[in-house]
């Protein structure tokens, strides 16, 4: 078994991918923060809106943090298994998820783990 540089920088782009993403999750956690009860809300932010549009914009994020929960959670144990060639189908999943978040980047990574299927081990388990 050949092995070749193209699931390591699978692996390293889908880790990037799951951080910024995880980043991303903590910012929307802390807009739900600062709505809900921190300094937004001492301003009185929520009264320029109707409560209706401000529970629908606080539901909304909390949709949000769930997905950006997962899309960073997927990548991330997907690039950490393409780095150790050990289960492709981990590895492939965290790149199809990567696509959401950045489609050239997702699309590169999903493109060279499916290349490299033959260098992970065989009789792939999760």
């Amino acid at each position: 078994m050949e092995t070749t540089w193209k699931p390591v920088v699978a692996g390293i782009l889908n880790i990037v991918l799951g951080v910024f993403n995880l980043l991303g999750m903590f910012v929307v956690i802390g807009l739900l923060v600062a709505f809900g009860g921190g300094v937004l809300s001492v301003i009185r932010i929520a009264e320029l809106m109707p409560i209706w549009l401000s529970g629908m914009v606080h539901g909304f994020l909390i949709v949000l943090a769930i997905l950006l929960a997962v899309s960073s959670a997927l990548p991330l144990i997907g690039g950490i298994y393409a780095v150790q060639r050990k289960s492709w189908g981990l590895a492939l999943a965290g790149s199809i998820v990567a696509i959401l978040s950045l489609a050239p980047v997702g699309i590169v990574s999903t493109v060279l783990v499916a290349l490299s299927r033959n260098e992970f081990e065989k009789y792939d388990r999760f």
